[in-house]
């Protein structure tokens, strides 16, 4: 790759900053790898920027392995050293066989549509030149230049699930299912990057109407991400559990999302996240404490809101207004007559007995039949915010449902509207 981007340097299309090399200290070679690209870059009359790091003592420390590791502290000094430079792009020799090795491991571990579409030639500052090659065609051009080169010894570890891959399944597939497998694996990859960042694009202005972050949580609204096509549904998941913190999700993750959101799971942990329904929406809770149950019982103004920190939640009510001008319902909002609550209202966590005729049902019904037939965790069940009136009604169990006798009817002259969010 550098004698290539040499040619280019030396007519004058771009501009070589420095040649970088990053000596990991895991084998003996690594000196003598050192040392050659010092001699390279001074052959070429490049500045040579070494570093040395300890990548065994910092994979023990991190507890990751060598490669993971290594892959983050080269990715470190090379920002860094981007930087210092004030160079534009970073330039990684990925090669096709690089390509199709990532496509394998990544569909082996059961990766989505983005994960298969392997390593992008260009991104946020790197580039891969070289990944239209072959390692076998690099080498023959080096031959060709007369230039002699150095292989990582490191690469023949079979306990490597890449060096697997590379050393025994690539071989297996080109004899025994296609020669030209590894350009095969490439062009996938090509294939479902372009498709992917169509779908990425509107996947962001379909998240930017379903995805709401707060103070320790992320939520879906549900309604908006069924009615997406699931390509698109998939991706807002994706975005909603990167804005939650998970920065690598795999594809059991967002399924998990996905679950809850269709009634098909109760809740769901994901990744230190804890998934659950809420009202009309998927609720992640990012913080790492749960937090206990503890009573609480507040007067709410009309309008004024209150929030229940131990409980995580804030009821604001707004209003009156008149019945012509107020807006439609939505979830985790609720509409009811002014002129059915008695006394003011009041918010508090549910009591034993609690019962309600919910709208629309015809009958009663207790409290904690209303929150398991929406399948609200068990450990939630006290935190959910109850709206009475001065006289003790249940007027909503928030987010879940309005009691009948407080319904906006033909004759209701003016509304209260109230609503529910995360804290």
């Amino acid at each position: 790759m550098l004698w290539l981007l040499h040619d280019l340097h030396r007519r004058g299309e771009l501009h070589l900053a420095a040649v970088a090399h990053l000596n990991h200290r895991i084998r003996p070679e690594a000196d003598a790898d050192e040392a050659f690209c010092a001699a390279l870059a001074q052959e070429i009359g490049l500045p040579f920027a070494p570093s040395r790091l300890d990548v065994p003592a910092l994979a023990r420390a991190n507890r990751q392995s060598l490669e993971v590791a290594g892959r983050t502290a080269r990715r470190a000094f090379l920002s860094d050293l981007k930087r210092t430079r004030g160079a534009d792009y970073t330039a990684t020799a990925h090669t096709q066989d690089d390509q199709a090795e990532t496509v394998l491991l990544r569909l082996l571990r059961g990766a989505g549509q983005r994960g298969l579409a392997g390593i992008a030639p260009r991104r946020a500052g790197w580039i891969r030149p070289v990944l239209w090659a072959t390692r076998a065609e690099l080498r023959r051009d080096l031959e060709r230049r007369g230039q002699p080169w150095r292989d990582d010894v490191t690469n023949t570890d079979l306990a490597n699930p890449r060096n697997r891959v590379r050393h025994e399944l690539l071989p297996y597939l080109e004899q025994q299912f296609n020669p030209s497998a590894r350009r095969a694996l490439a062009r996938l990859a090509d294939a479902i990057r372009a498709d992917d960042a169509l779908l990425a694009r509107q996947a962001a202005t379909a998240a930017s109407a379903a995805v709401e972050a707060g103070a320790g949580f992320v939520r879906l609204e549900i309604e908006s991400l069924s009615a997406l096509p699931e390509a698109i549904a998939r991706r807002v998941v994706l975005h909603a559990l990167g804005a939650a913190g998970r920065v690598a999700p795999d594809v059991g993750a967002v399924t998990a999302v996905l679950d809850v959101a269709r009634g098909a799971r109760a809740a769901a942990d994901v990744g230190g996240l804890r998934v659950e329904p809420f009202g009309g929406f998927v609720v992640l809770v990012t913080r790492a404490v749960r937090r206990a149950s503890v009573p609480f019982r507040y007067a709410l103004a009309v309008p004024g809101e209150v929030q229940m920190l131990d409980a995580g939640w804030i009821v604001e009510a707004a209003g009156p207004f008149d019945l012509s001008g107020s807006p439609s319902p939505t979830p985790g909002v609720a509409h009811i007559d002014a002129a059915t609550v008695g006394g003011g209202l009041l918010v508090r966590n549910r009591r034993p007995g609690d019962r309600l005729r919910p709208l629309g049902l015809g009958g009663s019904k207790k409290v904690q039949d209303v929150l398991v037939d929406r399948k609200v965790n068990r450990t939630e069940r006290d935190r959910v915010p109850i709206v009475t009136d001065a006289h003790g009604r249940i007027v909503w169990v928030a987010g879940h449902a309005v009691g009948e006798e407080f319904r906006v009817t033909e004759g209701t002259k003016a509304v209260i509207i109230l609503k529910l969010r995360r804290i």
